[in-house]
């Protein structure tokens, strides 16, 4: 899977990079070739990879994809030892270790991260931009709307460029990194609405701009209406809330399934793969959440008990309030991947042999990581009662 998943997506953007080499990295608008429902941002970088890689190479000479390959890992990495760094200040070795180690049996992560149409790395890098302003905020105890506005617009806006696929999965991850901090620093309703609300809409503004410019690329070699007709088609037959009569047949069959369905089909493990080691959802889910639930149950009886005590209201540690902060960024970390099966269901029914990445960009990270921190919680606090009983 590693050297073979998704070659023929691949293709598009190798048909781009030599496409580059005879007619320069402008050609079609900067597109690629035979797949021009994006702007091609992939085609464009890997283009400029190729012509630093390879200044000299021929129509005929191999594509550097290695060196291409490679830099998707590199960035990528970069960005996931960014989360693992946050992790350490927030929860310690312990939490951070324990993702660390998990990601290397993640199936999904690991044979996306090296392809080059999909670049993986678009698909956490809001995140984990946020996540940066979000400790630099910490540090200064300054808030930056403005700038929260504007990274979460360009990254949204660079991720639509490589493609619109998953886009509300990723959404859904820019705003994580919010729900932690209004958490942990008691932000209150109205400023976290406040935020959460510029985010999205700088998210939703960078995702116009992109349909925008890629409608506008299209139609200097087409025509507006065209440009639009294909967009609109295109869209259609993603979602499938919209049938037109020049769908195949095996696409109209995959929108009459029931949406429930495709939970049944996500849950169970239609693919031969696995999210993690040999678990699918049907496991990881019940992982995670059983942990969660008896964790915040727990909570719930000790913010009861201390009220009692002390007569105050929501008296929670800061520990308490980090470990709170984790176990809800993970359950809402979920609304992504069921987001795009309920938006994109003919997608989602079409390409079970994709879209199981969705449940690893970051659910399963943030899953693993939220056990850890419930486990060691649990766990000091059994050898806390030992002392005191000693």
């Amino acid at each position: 899977m590693w050297s073979k998943w998704q070659l023929d997506s691949e293709e598009w953007v190798v048909d781009k990079i030599i496409d580059a080499r005879i007619n320069g990295i402008g050609n079609y608008n900067g597109m690629m070739v035979e797949y021009q429902q994006q702007i091609g941002f992939a085609g464009m970088l890997f283009s400029a990879v190729d012509k630093l890689a390879a200044p000299h190479a021929s129509f005929t000479d191999p594509i550097p994809k290695d060196v291409m390959c490679g830099l998707n890992v590199v960035i990528f990495s970069v960005l996931f030892f960014i989360l693992l760094y946050w992790l350490y200040r927030e929860f310690g070795f312990w939490t951070a270790g324990i993702v660390y180690a998990t990601l290397l049996f993640t199936n999904w992560t690991g044979y996306s991260t090296r392809n080059i149409y999909w670049v993986t790395w678009t698909m956490i890098l809001p995140m984990i931009v946020l996540l940066i302003l979000m400790m630099w905020e910490e540090r200064h105890s300054r808030m930056k709307n403005g700038w929260l506005f504007l990274l979460s617009c360009l990254t949204i806006f660079l991720r639509s460029a490589c493609g619109y696929e998953f886009i509300s999965c990723v959404m859904v991850a820019l705003e994580l990194p919010l729900i932690y901090y209004a958490i942990k620093q008691a932000w209150g309703w109205r400023m976290y609405l406040k935020r959460a609300f510029i985010a999205g809409a700088g998210a939703i503004i960078g995702f116009a701009g992109a349909l925008f410019v890629n409608l506008a690329l299209m139609a200097g070699l087409r025509g507006w209406k065209d440009a639009v007709d294909y967009m609109v088609f295109i869209s259609a037959r993603r979602t499938g809330y919209v049938t037109l009569n020049s769908f195949d047949s095996d696409v109209l069959k995959a929108f009459d399934v029931p949406l429930l369905d495709v939970f049944k089909m996500y849950w169970m493990g239609d693919w031969d793969v696995p999210l993690f080691g040999n678990w699918h959802l049907s496991f990881l889910i019940p992982l995670f959440f059983v942990p969660a639930a008896v964790m915040l149950v727990l909570m719930l009886i000790q913010e009861k008990n201390r009220r009692k005590i002390t007569g105050l209201r929501f008296r929670m540690e800061p520990d308490e309030r980090k470990t709170f902060g984790l176990i809800l960024v993970m359950i809402v970390s979920l609304l992504g991947p069921v987001s795009w099966l309920v938006l994109a269901k003919g997608h989602a029914v079409h390409h079970p042999h994709i879209d199981y990445v969705i449940f690893c960009l970051p659910f399963t990270m943030i899953g693993f990581a939220s056990t850890a921190q419930i486990i060691k919680c649990w766990v000091e606090q059994a050898v806390k009662y030992a002392k005191e009983k000693k």
